[in-house]
């Protein structure tokens, strides 16, 4: 199944008000909420690219494949690239057990310096 997946999104970006921030973006309360519960059973182009625009990304970076289990697919089926695993928890879990010294020195090492 193919699903439109803000969620990641949203923790990739630091974005904790979200149907806040997609109201300011020009989606109605309706739509915003819609789209942040998972509930949108479609989505317009032009709502996609307001999306890509906003989050800098693709629209691969917006969608996920989850294999039903009804008819599998090949291993090296297309669709599987953008099946997304749960990186952004697993890193937000190293960075919360790193004591402050180690979290210093990966940002002077993100940063270059």
């Amino acid at each position: 199944m193919i699903r439109l997946n803000l969620d990641r999104i949203f923790k990739i970006k630091g974005i904790t008000k979200t149907n806040q921030y997609m109201m300011k973006l020009g989606n109605s309360v309706g739509y915003a909420s819609q789209l942040v519960n998972d509930k949108s059973v479609s989505i317009r182009f032009d709502k996609l690219e307001m999306l890509c625009k906003a989050f800098n990304c693709t629209p691969n970076d917006l969608f996920d494949y989850t294999d039903d289990g009804k008819k599998p697919l090949p291993e090296d089926h297309a669709l599987h690239s953008i099946s997304r695993s749960d990186a952004i928890g697993e890193v937000n879990k190293l960075l919360n057990d790193l004591p402050m010294e180690k979290i210093e020195e990966l940002y002077k090492i993100l940063k270059g310096k």
